[in-house]
């Protein structure tokens, strides 16, 4: 124990030494309720508590994230530095009115406990900042914890979705951040959303205090888009609507817009909805659409409704229809919160009256005109075809009766004509059978397997499967990661476990593809094919495995908002558009072999850290990477593939563009707002992803072009890359990644780019 100091002008050298020795006190492991001292009593400590109990005043100073619990008689004060002078222990004699065992101080002189308390307290003030909500992102303030407790080493924040319209699951969402920061903003929050927000202060020891606060974001664009309503009746001046019960995962539905389109029968018409309003405004602005009612939906999945009865609904009048005219009926979904309202509207199309099979036409309620003309059309028919039945039988009838009789055959003269040989039975349709089902599935591919070059076929005792880490699944079977020992080194391989249990149809498109992808010769910007590995169960196909997906790298080089950064990337403009000159060299190639992607998009290109490029040029899109799910390729895919499945270089081409989009938006989702079910009727209504502030006009209409709906006109990759190789020193006119106020990077989605 240190002596006591009495000389007053010593005074300033003992504060300092007594703080050297708490230092080298606190050094050593803390542990709760361990003695730590008797000090002068503190007149202007704060008192925490009012107590008689030691267990008391340690548990409260504890749940402060205090390091020293201080006691003098029952009065209890909570610190993390000890402004006093230390005395002799028998100065603190007074015992604890409820532990007699234990010290509480003395008349002049306080006890102090350790807490055992190592890490730092909450940060402090936690709160919303700004008084707009935004649809996908939530600003956060806070003042960091008291500096003389224990030091903060990072701050975590995590957000968790207490209350949501989203019919799917939301995860948390986690973010690290230094440890000086006091503002951050939280964003991809799905619209419409309530989120607990936590601040964690880490210290070197461990996780520390914890502060929370609740923040909502604003509602979105409803999500999906609705359904066409079901046409069930025409009768003169009415429709006889039923409107289905739309879903809406961006916020509430609190009414159905019913919405009236005049249409050109030679021309879809689109419509302006910001031009959209009552019947009377449509009348003087000569608009030919507007909105006949405003309904709210009790609980039923769906309801009646009758264009034009004459009434008004919630302000709109719904006036009668003109007599044989050419009308669409849409339906708008209205979402209202906080005085915020968001509208989306079902897209029309002349299929609504054209398809008798289309699910929102009713065959047993046509209109009365299409009836009339139907029954003039089937009667002129039935005429016709009497007409010509009738001179049918009459010439029959005279030839009959005018051509000679041939010499009938002898009777004995009944022996079958046969042929000399066996009988090839052909089946109805005269489809002769080819060599692979007259030699079989297996045959071929073994074929095709003793075709390859000695050197890819491989062992089995050189490759290793992790038969639990299965990295995607397709149609000819999964995808395995696994390891190939070649010259000493174990090298990471896609394996491809073909499956046994394909049908003829997926059998022979896999020898197709197998039989071109065997005759493929190596190239720097596509996947590598290592080879084959066969055993008497099994065959594997063996691909190189590269370091991370171009998605990953392009979400990683996103820079958070609140970062302080010249550039909202970490890569540079050259990178990205060298990236997409290397996929060009890649696709190239591919298509120079008769090879159909079928599946560009950003997460079957591949990258290392040296930012060398490589197509993947068989297999099924692998799993992505932060969910774990299957890849929806589907929204990458041109409309003739989503409509017909109908693949080409020209479809490889339109996925081209949007993954010059996607990468120019750092892994941004394409159509972002729009559904994959209602994905075409929106591309063919001529959607398309919005140009990004920082992509200039030069690129997004590169991009244009690579979208255009006649696949005839769409570029070549040939075209493509020339064009980027030659802009590549101009890149000012392209891209640029440089922070500016108006810059909004469009959000990443991934229960969009995925499937359930």
């Amino acid at each position: 124990m240190l002596p006591t100091f009495r000389p007053r002008s010593r005074f300033p050298v003992l504060v300092l030494v007594l703080g050297a020795f708490a230092l080298c006190r606190s050094a050593a492991a803390s542990e709760k309720r361990s003695y730590f001292g008797c000090y002068e009593r503190d007149r202007f400590a704060r008192l925490a508590v009012t107590t008689e109990n030691l267990d008391v005043c340690i548990d409260n100073c504890e749940s402060s994230f205090s390091r020293y619990a201080v006691l003098s008689g029952s009065r209890c004060s909570c610190t993390n530095t000890i402004q006093t002078r230390v005395v002799e222990d028998r100065e603190c004699g007074l015992s604890c009115v409820e532990q007699p065992d234990m010290s509480c101080g003395g008349v002049a002189a306080q006890s102090v406990y350790e807490t055992g308390i190592e890490v730092a307290g909450p940060v402090r003030n936690l709160r919303i900042e700004g008084d707009t909500q935004h649809e996908d992102t939530i600003s956060i303030r806070w003042d960091l914890p008291a500096e003389d407790g224990a030091p903060v080493e990072q701050l975590q924040i995590v957000a968790e979705a207490t209350r949501t319209y989203a019919s799917y699951r939301i995860h948390p969402l986690h973010w690290s951040l230094p440890n000086t920061t006091t503002a951050f903003e939280l964003s991809n929050l799905n619209p419409g959303t309530e989120y607990n927000v936590t601040v964690v202060s880490i210290s070197p020891k461990g996780e520390g205090g914890r502060a929370s606060t609740v923040g909502s974001t604003e509602i979105g664009i409803p999500d999906p888009e609705p359904e066409e309503p079901i046409i069930l009746r025409r009768l003169g001046s009415t429709i006889l609507i039923k409107i289905l019960r739309a879903t809406n995962s961006n916020g509430p539905v609190n009414f159905y817009r019913i919405v009236v389109h005049y249409v050109n029968d030679e021309l879809i018409q689109q419509i302006d909805h910001s031009q959209l309003n009552t019947f009377q405004k449509s009348k003087e602005n000569r608009v030919p659409y507007y909105i006949a009612a405003e309904l709210e939906m009790k609980d039923d999945d769906s309801m009646l409704f009758t264009v034009g009865d004459g009434r008004e609904y919630r302000s709109y009048f719904n006036p009668p229809i003109t007599a044989r005219a050419h009308v669409h009926i849409s339906i708008g979904v209205v979402s209202v919160l906080n005085h915020v309202v968001k509208v989306r509207y079902a897209t029309t199309t002349h299929e609504q009256h054209q398809y008798p099979d289309h699910q929102h036409v009713n065959l047993r309620t046509v209109e009365v005109e299409r009836n009339e003309t139907l029954i003039t059309i089937l009667t002129v028919a039935c005429v016709l075809f009497g007409i010509v039945l009738t001179a049918a039988i009459i010439l029959y009838i005279y030839l009959r009766y005018k051509t000679p009789s041939a010499n009938p055959r002898p009777f004995a003269d009944h022996h079958e004509l046969t042929l000399q040989g066996p009988i090839l039975e052909v089946e109805n349709s005269g489809f002769m059978p080819d060599i692979y089902e007259q030699r079989g599935f297996e045959a071929e591919l073994r074929d095709i397997i003793e075709g390859l070059d000695q050197s890819k076929h491989h062992a089995r005792k050189y490759l290793s499967l992790n038969i639990n880490h299965i990295l995607g699944s397709g149609k000819y079977g999964d995808v395995l990661a696994g390891s190939l020992q070649q010259e000493g080194n174990d090298t990471p391989t896609q394996v491809h476990v073909i499956t046994d249990d394909m049908d003829s149809v997926d059998q022979i498109a896999f020898l197709n593809e197998f039989r071109r992808l065997a005759s493929l010769e190596s190239h720097a910007n596509v996947n590598l094919f290592y080879g084959v590995c066969v055993t008497p169960d099994w065959c594997y196909l063996l691909f190189e495995q590269m370091q991370n997906t171009l998605k990953q790298t392009l979400l990683n080089a996103r820079v958070p908002s609140n970062v302080n950064s010249a550039k909202f990337s970490t890569i540079s403009e050259e990178i990205v558009v060298n990236i997409l000159c290397l996929v060009c060299d890649g696709m190239q190639f591919l298509v120079d072999n008769n090879i159909v992607s079928k599946k560009l998009c950003a997460r079957t290109v591949y990258v290392n850290t040296k930012f060398e490029v490589k197509v993947s040029s068989f297999g099924p899109p692998l799993h992505a990477e932060d969910t774990e799910k299957t890849i929806d390729i589907a929204r990458w895919h041109a409309p003739e593939v989503i409509k017909f499945q109908n693949h080409s270089v020209k479809s490889d081409v339109w996925s081209f563009g949007l993954l010059i989009w996607e990468c120019c938006c750092l892994g941004a989702t394409p159509y972002g707002s729009t559904t994959t079910d209602n994905l075409f009727a929106a591309i063919r209504g001529g959607l398309k992803p919005e140009r990004p502030s920082f992509m200039f006009e030069d690129l997004y209409q590169l991009c244009i072009n690579c979208w255009d709906l006649d696949a005839s006109d769409r570029p070549t990759f040939d075209e493509l890359r020339r064009y980027l190789r030659q802009t590549l020193p101009m890149l000012r006119y392209l891209l640029s990644f440089e922070r500016k106020q108006s810059v909004q990077l469009p959000s990443y989605l991934p229960h969009l780019e995925t499937l359930e």
